[in-house]
């Protein structure tokens, strides 16, 4: 009987880290395909932009 219940304990657990997991995952996802789906009319800079913006080049 003990058994059954320890059993029952794990089955939530690994659900529920299941459901983190896949959280963490389609978060990650999301923003790697943001770029793609940036729904902004003038879109979001390139990480070269952005790189240039805070490192100007010397001239």
């Amino acid at each position: 009987m003990a058994e059954k219940q320890q059993k029952e304990k794990f089955a939530f657990i690994d659900w529920f880290g299941f459901i983190i997991g896949v959280v963490v995952t389609s978060f990650l996802v999301f923003i790697l395909i943001w770029p793609l789906i940036d729904p902004t009319p003038d879109k979001s800079s390139t990480l070269q932009e952005n790189v240039e913006q805070l490192a100007p080049a010397s001239k």
